[in-house]
């Protein structure tokens, strides 16, 4: 009864905390979602996991091209029913069983490689795929740190949508009742009245839209962060702008050549292809093996017991030499392979060169074309602001029309919609320059 007891108590404390747990809401600034994202994304684990594979091929390559292969071997014979020889000579004739009842052999051999012409090129070219395979971690790092941004300012910009949805509502709630009063007053006509209405009814829907919105970036965060969608999140920030200094667009080039990932990635290739055509070529060369080989073996009969068993011992040691002749061009073959996609993997360097670096021009003329165009909508929304109030002045004295009210809200929203949406390029825009430059590999390790 007693253990039942704890059981049950055991199972009501275990369901408490976890649902402490999952009512736990968690603070979210972008540094801790990259943070986040940086422990917990799935791509990034996967890729770490190919990493390590790279790491342990690496020993492989170490195994099979340099360390002694050392193996051991244990074999027993029972015969069921011996051989017989037979002998027939003028003097004597007659049959005589053929070996023992019981046969052991216990053995072991040892095979060191002292040359071959791809002795070390085995575990150089393992080397450089590790090599790049970790550039591809550090790719893909900067891959998931532009996502959580990406994600991140989308969280931030759903929220502001949402914020003007309901400030609109408020604003047309507030136009109905003044217009109200003054249908009621016999000053406005009931078409204004009935028009107020309606634009009160066609914002709620905006309303919904704006909220699913928010609950739908808020998931992708949570996606990219690694957390799960069930958990809740709180971001204190807002999307305003704090504007980057840039370097000269030479120096950018500079650094693109020098640490971009996927440049790097492509030298590492080229790397590979040409240690491949030299590994090929090496099959063109003499092979020289040490071989040792110690064996003892027992051949008993049932009278003997087994802990009385004589054992023979013999050991061998040589050299094997390989020499190839003649394989119908096959390593000729290989090697003229291999030199191919070295040239593909130069042509392919090339082509990503030419292709980041209009990259870079094109990310560059169009941070400078967003900044231009926020100081062009944050001018648009004072503007709007005042011909908003303007107008609400004019309807209210009896000078304006409805419609001049209207169109001055929508004017004021688009503004804002605008000059919140240029932000969020703004940041992203240099979210993919930090990508470009590899900027955000040094930020994630110094975390």
């Amino acid at each position: 009864m007693k253990f039942i007891l704890l059981f049950v108590l055991s199972v009501s404390l275990q369901s408490l905390f976890a649902q402490e747990e999952t009512n736990d809401t968690l603070q979210l600034d972008l540094t801790k979602s990259i943070e986040l994202a940086l422990e917990y994304n799935h791509d990034l684990k996967i890729v770490k996991l190919d990493k390590l594979k790279a790491d342990e091929q690496v020993t492989e390559a170490w195994g099979s091209s340099v360390f002694p292969k050392i193996s051991g071997f244990v074999n027993y014979n029972r015969a069921i029913k011996r051989g017989e020889i037979s002998i027939e000579t003028p003097f004597f004739s007659g049959s005589f069983p053929s070996g023992t009842e019981n046969t052991m052999t216990v053995g072991a051999t040892l095979e060191q490689p002292l040359f071959t012409g791809a002795v070390f090129l085995a575990v150089r070219i393992a080397e450089t795929y590790a090599d790049i395979q970790e550039k591809f971690v550090d790719a893909t790092t900067s891959e998931v740190i532009i996502n959580v941004k990406k994600a991140y300012y989308s969280v931030l910009f759903a929220n502001e949508a949402l914020e003007l949805a309901k400030l609109n509502l408020k604003l047309a709630e507030d136009n109905l009742r003044n217009t109200e009063s003054l249908y009621k007053a016999g000053i406005a006509p009931e078409y204004d009245y009935v028009r107020a209405k309606v634009q009160v009814k066609n914002l709620i829907p905006e309303l919904q839209h704006s909220e699913n919105s928010l609950v739908l970036a808020k998931n992708l965060l949570k996606f990219v962060t690694g957390l799960d969608l069930s958990s809740e999140l709180v971001i204190n920030d807002s999307l305003s702008l704090k504007e980057i200094t840039l370097s000269g667009e030479e120096e950018l080039d500079q650094i693109l050549l020098k640490k971009n990932h996927s440049l790097l990635q492509l030298r590492l290739q080229m790397q590979l292809q040409d240690d491949a055509i030299s590994y090929q070529f090496t099959k063109h060369f003499p092979e020289l093996y040490f071989n040792g080989n110690w064996q003892t073996q027992a051949q008993e009969n049932d009278p003997r017991s087994f802990n009385n068993w004589r054992y023979k011992n013999s050991v061998y040691v040589g050299l094997n030499l390989k020499i190839p002749i003649f394989d119908g061009f096959q390593t000729t073959s290989k090697v003229e392979q291999a030199r191919v996609d070295f040239y593909k993997a130069k042509e392919e360097y090339d082509k990503t060169v030419k292709l980041l670096k209009n990259n870079l021009k094109d990310v560059f003329l169009s941070i400078d074309e967003a900044k231009k165009k926020l100081d062009s909508y944050k001018a648009t929304i004072e503007e709007a602001e005042l011909a908003y109030d303007i107008s609400q002045k004019r309807y209210s004295s009896g000078v304006g029309t409805q419609l001049e009210t209207i169109d001055a809200m929508v004017s004021l929203t688009r503004a804002k919609v605008n000059y919140y949406n240029s932000i969020y390029d703004y940041y992203i825009l240099h979210a993919q320059l930090d990508q470009l430059l590899a900027n955000e590999i040094e930020l994630s390790n110094t975390r």
